[in-house]
């Protein structure tokens, strides 16, 4: 599990906070990575854009590590939002592997699968 949160914390769900989920997680054998750091959907200035994330270095490292992981382990990547389309691990990080011809399934709250699209807007707006 790869915890791509900026910031891993919950006022409203404490069991989802990084510590307990991290516990929770190792204890059911299941290996637990923050890379909120690295892969959260901010810039450094605390903003939602994302195609200026998707250009920062420290980005695209923490992908080069995603894809590393991902010829070991099954990966899953961990956001705050339950819906994958009002999410950075659609519109940015999924965006960015589909880029890569990496095939992305995102997992519903209703506990479906749902293939990964290429997101039009950040299509239009990277080739400006």
């Amino acid at each position: 599990m790869v915890d791509i949160r900026s910031y891993p914390y919950s006022s409203h769900a404490e069991w989802f906070n990084r510590d307990r989920i991290e516990h929770s997680l190792r204890k059911a054998g299941i290996e637990y990575v923050f890379m909120g750091n690295r892969l959260g959907g901010l810039t450094d200035d605390g903003r939602f854009d994302y195609i200026k994330r998707e250009k920062d270095q420290s980005y695209q490292d923490g992908i080069k590590h995603v894809l590393e992981y991902a010829q070991q382990f099954n990966v899953a990547l961990l956001a705050s939002e339950g819906e994958y389309m009002n999410s950075h691990r659609h519109h940015l990080v999924a965006q960015t592997l589909l880029k890569l011809n990496v095939g992305v399934v995102h997992i519903t709250e209703s506990d479906q699968d749902a293939p990964a699209q290429a997101d039009l807007f950040h299509s239009v707006l990277e080739s400006e």
